[in-house]
């Protein structure tokens, strides 16, 4: 299947999904030098949609184009911008520290969750949010009550939840039984915190934020530190350079490729990093527990 027919499949299905909860969409329109991709009534309300299912990340660029939409249409319209594929590097972090609030972001969990438990219920979760914490992006996962009491790991995006994962498959390779997981993606570090937020107060079991910095002089927003109160506590650091060995983050993302960096971790010495190194110790612990 060619990406434009991908996208138009997606499309036919998202309208279908919008028009059986009742919010009349609109597909494809073109105002005067511009084209959006639809429109669509929510509790009165009516928002404007972007939806992109690419084979390479969406950067913040598509996001801003598709604000710019927004910006130039009635006073309190609210967009919403749908990605099938991961956001890039910072493009939600670019998001989150603009003047105005008007883009809400969904993620691909976002669109599986709208197919479960409905469009409506998922998007009203990201509005109360908006409202309350001014977020843009809070993952519907992070806002629903689980049945059992999992640990709940807020990370930055998938190469944090490979290292936790890792570390995990780790210590059952040891015969250590540990936690059943939960992992939610912040998709950048302005984020952790309102993402830990939401999880804290609709989740039973602990949360935990983790996160590999670039280095060790780098600084995690003010309010992480702030939110720490409300969870289990905050694993920030160079893991790469302190548990990994590499010279920096950077330069262990480019010797493992995305794909084999899980399966490095599972083969690390556990022991001995534990036995240097205070926040392994509690990470394992939690892990373990």
């Amino acid at each position: 299947m060619t990406p434009q027919a991908r996208g138009r499949k997606f499309e036919g299905w998202l309208n279908r999904l919008l028009a059986s909860e009742g919010m009349f969409p609109r597909t494809s329109f073109r105002p005067a030098g511009e084209e959006i991709d639809g429109s669509f009534m929510h509790e009165g309300r009516f928002h404007l949609l972007e939806a992109k299912w690419w084979k390479d990340q969406v950067p913040a660029s598509a996001i801003y184009q598709f604000k710019g939409k927004v910006d130039g249409k009635l006073v309190g319209t609210i967009g919403i911008f749908i990605s099938m594929s991961e956001y890039g590097p910072d493009a939600v972090d670019a998001l989150r520290v603009g003047k105005d609030l008007n883009v809400l972001l969904f993620d691909r969990d976002d669109v599986f969750a709208a197919a479960t438990h409905g469009f409506g219920n998922v998007l009203r979760h990201k509005l109360r949010l908006a409202a309350e914490l001014g977020e843009v992006f809070v993952p519907y996962i992070a806002t629903v009550e689980p049945s059992d009491k999992p640990l709940t790991v807020v990370v930055e995006g998938m190469r944090d939840e490979l290292f936790i994962r890792g570390i995990a498959q780790n210590l059952l390779s040891r015969g250590i039984k540990t936690r059943k997981l939960t992992v939610i993606h912040s998709q950048g570090s302005v984020g952790l915190a309102n993402v830990a937020l939401a999880a804290s107060e609709s989740r039973v079991g602990p949360v935990v934020i983790f996160t590999d910095l670039s280095s060790a002089a780098e600084q995690l927003p003010d309010d992480v530190m702030y939110v720490a109160g409300r969870t289990e506590g905050v694993i920030a650091g160079p893991w790469s350079e302190k548990w990994l060995g590499f010279a920096s983050k950077r330069e262990a993302k480019s010797a493992i490729r995305m794909d084999k960096f899980l399966a490095h971790v599972a083969e690390i010495d556990i022991e001995e990093i534990a036995e240097r190194d205070g926040h392994f110790r509690k990470l394992v612990r939690l892990l373990s527990d």
